[in-house]
């Protein structure tokens, strides 16, 4: 097994800094010297043509001249110098670079083309880069940071990649006021040879590394990311930003990084199918992800709130409720044991709010240990626990009446948390804390300290809760094991059709006889060229019917007045023969059984450039667009992906009993879905699917229309 290239540009021995000079606004000097007195322990060669000394120390005027090949070259010089000083790097045996310069592929043409250079200069040389058009990487524990802000705070467990330089160093005093600690992370910058995938499976053999916190613009590597990141997931949280779902995200991230982006819908498929816990902020990477590192998951959704304010409680629990997590009011026997701690004014069913309560002893020792023993609750928020930040608040009222000292008053207030911060652990239960103190407050300053996560917002932590339950769910679900599609063989019938295939649009005739050799059911169905061919087909199938008008080319035939549905009888089907022969010549027609219309689900195959098939599932029917209720998976994926791509619509209960109709057979969903894969994936050529709807007859389904759209020949 091949090493991942990572493991030394984290951790190498010697550096050497291309574009280091004795001028302190510069990057590059920068750069050099956060890593001379960051804390680095290996050797750091500056590389200029000209200077021969920077801040005092020695520096070579090209690679060459370097008393060695050093383990990690750093490139931030202009970008029509990088491929040859590269070059030149390669040549004395250094296999590892960060390109910090910018320039490249995000530019446009002139740019890609310099990218491919400094690509096959890579390869010529069997060397890895991190970049170009990035801001380097840091590694706490090494400690190694070529970035250029120092490292604010002590190594953590929370590490990062990010696809924006911004988010590696000008947020890290932003994390340390939050209490955010850092081991690794990654500015990715264009991806030219080290991408998300590569820095995901580095991070997942990490011990460090507990989650594992991403910002993305596109994916390069899709069917890569998702084999990598669904192992990861199993065992370690990966929580993750995804911006260019809108037009302005897009177009943003293609002028930052040459990003190439997907609709919102089709990241959120392929995050629900790798189990990654989806963040809509980045602040929310960071806080969530933190907590998804500190704490254990919660075994389930019962979620208990103790509070010091009825605001911050209420708001919790209408968080947690929103984000499908329960607070279940107490029993009689836990809440007489609460009672019996409580003032009279206080409240005890769940949240329990004691509504303004000075004395930290009741929030941060007796009632949190009686919550977490009663079994009644899979993880707990508490809100206001504080101290010294209080009494900071009400000294200028009291020191002269009081005659006291500021730190004796602050004596008073200080709370004992020694019970605290070792209940997570004792009971493997969550504790997320909320407060509107700052780093001024004693409680605060220890939970950061034992590395207990606090929020500065009740709803913060709340969505905190809730991703920590969202990872426990991950967990529990069974794997999936995709189709082995090498061997599956394609059925006869299906390459013959393909073969007269020549429209743009395949006629719904043609799209269903491929379903069919797939097992995909569909109706009792005859094609007919006459209307008197037609009404022997409906003696055949038996009455009531359906008369479709069918042509290569034909969208949407209701609208056109091509579909006449319940034909009972020969008039019937005479009546319905004459409307579509006048509204299209030419037309053939589809007679099928008819299915009482009642539940519509809808099913489709589309394919996106950098994407495998994307396997759609929603409701569907008329109002399909208008209600726009589906989920999307990648291609391929096996029986539990399916039944939780049909299961995660928001109308799933649409699935089960519904109006003395019969719960739908999953397992028959599953096998359309996992069928159309296998045409996505058997033939390429085919660019859309359309299979709306999908009826329910009895508990089957049915395809009742069948639309696919092939690539321009």
């Amino acid at each position: 097994m091949n090493r991942n290239p990572l493991q030394k540009i984290l951790s190498p021995n010697s550096i050497a800094v291309a574009g280091a000079s004795n001028n302190p606004a510069k990057m590059g000097t920068i750069l050099y010297l956060n890593l001379i007195y960051g804390g680095f322990n290996g050797e750091v060669l500056a590389v200029h043509p000209n200077q021969e000394k920077i801040f005092g120390k020695t520096a070579y005027a090209s690679p060459e001249n370097l008393p060695y090949a050093p383990d990690l070259a750093i490139l931030i010089v202009p970008s029509r110098y990088v491929v040859s000083l590269l070059e030149d790097f390669g040549k004395i045996g250094t296999r590892h670079a960060i390109i910090v310069s910018a320039g490249f592929g995000e530019t446009g043409k002139s740019g890609k083309a310099l990218e491919s250079e400094l690509i096959a200069v890579t390869k010529n040389y069997d060397m890895r880069i991190v970049g170009p058009n990035c801001l380097g990487v840091i590694n706490s524990s090494h400690p190694l940071n070529t970035t250029v802000v120092p490292l604010q705070d002590k190594p953590g467990h929370l590490s990062l990649v990010s696809q924006s330089g911004t988010y590696v160093t000008q947020t890290l005093r932003y994390l340390k006021q939050k209490g955010v600690r850092i081991a690794k992370a990654i500015s990715v910058g264009n991806e030219a040879d080290i991408d998300l995938s590569d820095c995901l499976e580095y991070l997942s053999e990490d011990q460090n590394t507990r989650c594992i916190g991403l910002y993305i613009e596109s994916v390069k590597r899709v069917d890569r990311f998702l084999q990598v990141a669904r192992k990861i997931t199993r065992n370690k949280p990966i929580i993750a930003q995804y911006v260019g779902g809108t037009s302005a995200g897009a177009r943003a991230g293609a002028s930052h990084t040459g990003a190439m982006a997907g609709p919102a819908y089709l990241y959120d498929g392929l995050f629900r199918q790798a189990g990654i816990i989806r963040a809509d902020t980045i602040e929310d990477v960071f806080m969530s992800g933190n907590a998804l590192a500190l704490s254990p998951a919660p075994a389930g959704k019962r979620i208990g709130i103790l509070t010091n304010s009825g605001g911050p409680g209420t708001g919790m629990a209408t968080t947690i409720e929103a984000l499908g997590l329960e607070v279940p009011e107490f029993s009689n026997h836990l809440r007489k044991k609460l009672e019996s701690f409580l003032p009279g004014h206080a409240g005890s069913r769940n949240p329990v709010d004691l509504t303004f309560h000075t004395g930290m002893e009741l929030m941060a020792e007796t009632l949190p240990d009686i919550l977490l023993q009663s079994g009644e609750i899979d993880g707990l928020l508490i809100h206001g626990i504080m101290d010294t930040g209080f009494a900071d608040l009400l000294y200028p009222i009291f020191k002269d009446v009081l005659n006291v000292s500021e730190s004796d008053f602050k004596g008073y207030f200080m709370a004992d948390l020694t019970q605290l911060i070792s209940m997570p652990r004792k009971y493997n239960t969550p504790i997320l804390l909320s407060t509107f103190m700052g780093e001024e407050d004693h409680c605060l300053q220890t939970f950061r300290d034992f590395q207990l996560p606090s929020f500065d917002s009740p709803e913060k932590a709340a969505h905190a809760m809730a991703a920590l339950y969202e990872f426990s769910m991950i967990q529990k679900r069974l794997p999936d094991e995709p189709s082995d599609m090498k061997d599956l063989s394609i059925p006869e019938k299906a390459v013959q059709i393909m073969k007269y295939a020549t429209s743009e649009t395949m006629d719904e005739y043609m799209a269903k006889e491929i379903l069919r050799a797939y097992n995909i059911p569909t109706p009792d169905e005859i094609r007919a060229d006459s209307p008197g061919q037609t009404i022997i087909a409906a003696d055949r199938i038996g009455y009531p019917v359906v008369i479709k008008g069918c042509f290569p080319g034909i969208f949407h035939k209701t609208e056109q007045n091509l579909v006449h549905m319940d034909c009972r009888n020969k008039e019937d089907v005479q009546i319905a023969c004459k409307a579509i022969s006048d509204q299209v010549r030419n037309a053939y027609f589809l007679i099928s059984q008819m299915i009482n219309p009642g539940r519509e689900f809808m099913a489709g195959m589309t394919r996106f450039n950098l994407f495998p098939p994307c396997i759609l599932f929603g409701i569907g029917g008329i109002f399909a667009e208008t209600i726009n209720d589906f989920a999307v998976r990648l291609a391929p994926f096996g029986k539990n992906e399916a039944t939780r791509l049909i299961t995660s619509i928001k109308s799933n209960k649409l699935l089960s009993e519904f109006r003395g109709k019969h719960s739908v057979d999953l397992d028959a969903l599953v096998d359309i879905l996992i069928g159309l894969s296998h045409i996505a994936l058997h033939f390429p050529q085919i660019r859309e699917i359309d299979l709306n709807p999908i009826l329910i007859n009895g508990n089957q389904p049915v395809i009742a229309d069948a639309v696919f759209v092939l690539e321009h020949t």
